[in-house]
């Protein structure tokens, strides 16, 4: 699960370091990105409520991706 760096800083969520920072090949064709960041993050689909802990990342696609493409 990966929440965009942008997200986190709109909301002022805190972040954790990561237990074993690595990094992502697949996200961009820029290179690679560094994970050293999580953070926990509530959300709710109708009346479905749940929180996740995501990895933070510099990502444009989306706020938050849930699962892997």
């Amino acid at each position: 699960n990966c929440c965009s760096t942008r997200m986190v800083e709109k909301l002022g969520l805190t972040t954790t370091p990561h237990p074993k920072p690595y990094q992502l090949h697949w996200l961009n064709d820029d290179g690679d990105i560094v994970v050293n960041q999580q953070v926990e993050v509530k959300f709710s689909i109708g009346n479905y409520q749940d929180k996740v802990k995501c990895d933070v990342v510099l990502m444009e696609a989306c706020h938050i991706l849930l699962g892997r493409p």
